[in-house]
């Protein structure tokens, strides 16, 4: 099921057309494919005023003679993160500003404008742990990533390399999303 789309009116018409994607939608849980009702919308809070509206729920549903399996999926804007608060342009400065080479704390404050960096520390172990899932996206030898980053951090040497190849090949980590269909971070 895709999961990211490239904005709310496009997740809107998905929800919109569901009894006509029958043949398409299947729930990953229960393998049917004609229970899916639209739940609401997901919002992220911009300011003390501005809530904007950044996915939409979907259902599968087991009520009112529906025979689901009850899970909630999530269909997000390829331009927001489902579990951070931060959207794709930050983390893809954060990411740029680390290419750089300056160090973590200058590159997250260059991103966010905040001085604790302890997020940005989240931030690294999230990518971190993506590594494997970047480098098989890039479908390239790690031999060939191995490029000189001066850091004194070892896990932002091996990083680094495989984000700078990403970036060039994504052109934005939106656009991973959008393609793998998988968060980026």
């Amino acid at each position: 099921m895709q999961k990211f789309f490239d904005n709310i009116a496009s997740i809107n018409a998905f929800t919109h057309s569901l009894d006509y994607r029958q043949d398409v939608l299947e729930c990953e849980h229960c393998l049917k494919s004609d229970q899916f009702v639209s739940h609401g919308f997901i919002y992220k809070q911009r300011s003390s005023l501005i809530r904007e509206p950044v996915g939409k729920r979907l259902l599968c549903s087991n009520r009112y003679g529906r025979s689901g399996c009850g899970r909630t999926f999530q269909l997000y804007i390829a331009s927001e993160f489902p579990s951070l608060q931060y959207g794709a342009a930050v983390i893809f400065v954060f990411i740029t500003a680390l290419l750089s080479q300056p160090t973590i704390h200058e590159a997250y404050l260059k991103a966010t404008g905040q001085l604790d960096a302890r997020h940005a520390w989240r931030w690294m172990n999230k990518l971190m742990q993506r590594l494997g899932e970047y480098r098989c996206f890039l479908k390239t030898p790690a031999q060939s990533l191995i490029k000189r980053f001066t850091s004194q951090v070892r896990r932002v040497q091996i990083l680094l390399p495989t984000l700078a190849q990403l970036i060039a090949c994504t052109g934005h980590c939106s656009q991973y999303q959008l393609i793998n269909q998988k968060p980026f971070i």
